[in-house]
């Protein structure tokens, strides 16, 4: 339902009604709609998560999280939606996930780890929505038109910036699974010569 008609609000009702029950029935099953929401935000994210192998290293995990996570949000957004809110619990197993990721890499600190997963979280779900809700296809010619809008020397740096823009439209969120390695290896590395 979801995947057929995302912009139709997810609720016991319609679930019933798709399933051909009524809606009663499926309070033996589920609580209410966030318990609902809960059971197939773990089924998308965390039941179908791609293995990874006993010797990959945390960025591997990492990449791999973030990577599964972005593809399955990419096709729901609205239950990335409603996970997202912080009104459900969907959210926790993904997250202790990361947790036992990055502190098996070496965060000790709780706060750091609460920051990791914040930020790794964040950099997925924040750019899955974003895909979700954007063209297919970057606007360049809209865009190159509203340079001229622009200041003279923001419209030269625009210019200059669109076309790469363009380029990494449909490779852009491995740049950003790339800098979140590299700025968590920062953090990291900037933990431990402190502790030092």
């Amino acid at each position: 339902m979801l995947l057929a008609d995302p912009d139709v609000p997810l609720t016991i009702a319609r679930v019933a009604d798709a399933i051909g029950a009524a809606p009663m029935s499926l309070y033996r099953h589920f609580a209410d709609r966030e318990d609902l929401v809960v059971a197939v935000a773990h089924h998308l994210f965390i039941d179908v998560r791609p293995s990874v192998a006993v010797d990959a290293t945390w960025q591997e995990q990492i990449r791999i999280w973030m990577t599964h996570v972005h593809v399955q949000a990419t096709r729901v957004p609205q239950l990335v939606q409603l996970a997202a809110t912080g009104e459900s619990p969907a959210w926790l197993a993904d997250s202790a996930y990361l947790a036992a990721v990055l502190t098996d890499a070496g965060f000790t600190d709780d706060r750091r780890v609460a920051e990791a997963v914040h930020w790794v979280a964040t950099a997925t779900m924040g750019n899955a929505m974003i895909r979700a809700t954007a063209p297919a296809s970057f606007p360049t010619q809209a865009l190159q038109a509203a340079v001229g809008d622009l200041a003279a020397d923001d419209a030269l740096r625009m210019t200059r910036v669109l076309p790469h823009l363009a380029a990494i439209h449909d490779e852009g969120f491995r740049v950003i699974v790339d800098w979140t390695i590299a700025g968590l290896e920062a953090q990291l590395s900037a933990a431990r010569d402190a502790s030092h």
